[in-house]
């Protein structure tokens, strides 16, 4: 069974989700200015070990932004990923947020179209992605129908 938390970023436990990172090969294991204002979202394995982090902020056009959401390599497969999104995305919901911002590499479109994110924008093998309040998916519903639970035969949704 895995453990979700919350932290915020004067909680010590955010420098455990910086160090997390330089275990995640895609990112980048140096702090930046949006550390000191996040939210964490943390998920412990069922040893109690961190195995995976993502973050919630306000970046510099106003806009809640969800970045750095990573596994552990080990860990994958496991839905840890999927937690930290609802997590992450329920307390965007909890503040308010008009919409929510990300931005992914091409091949995890479809994980964050699960919970109603939309590309806007293309550049550099990356996606700009947003989702407005109304359209979240807490649940993670198949992209051809809100409410209904994803069949796993979606393409839209794999």
């Amino acid at each position: 069974m895995y453990t979700g938390k919350f932290i915020l970023s004067a909680n010590e436990k955010s420098a455990d989700a910086i160090k997390l990172r330089a275990q995640i090969p895609e990112f980048a294991a140096a702090s930046d200015a949006h550390d000191g204002m996040a939210i964490y979202a943390l998920v412990y394995d069922d040893g109690e070990q961190l195995s995976g982090a993502g973050r919630l902020y306000i970046d510099d056009d106003s806009h809640f932004r969800i970045d750095l959401l990573g596994v552990v390599p080990e860990k994958r497969g496991q839905y840890m990923g999927d937690l930290m999104a609802r997590m992450l995305l329920y307390r965007a919901q909890e503040l308010n947020a008009p919409s929510v911002y990300l931005t992914a590499p091409e091949n995890v479109i479809r994980f964050f179209a699960r919970y109603g994110f939309v590309a806007v924008a293309r550049h550099d093998g990356l996606v700009d992605m947003k989702v407005d309040a109304p359209d979240i998916r807490l649940e993670g519903s198949c992209s051809r129908g809100k409410g209904a639970p994803c069949s796993g035969n979606c393409a839209e949704c794999k």
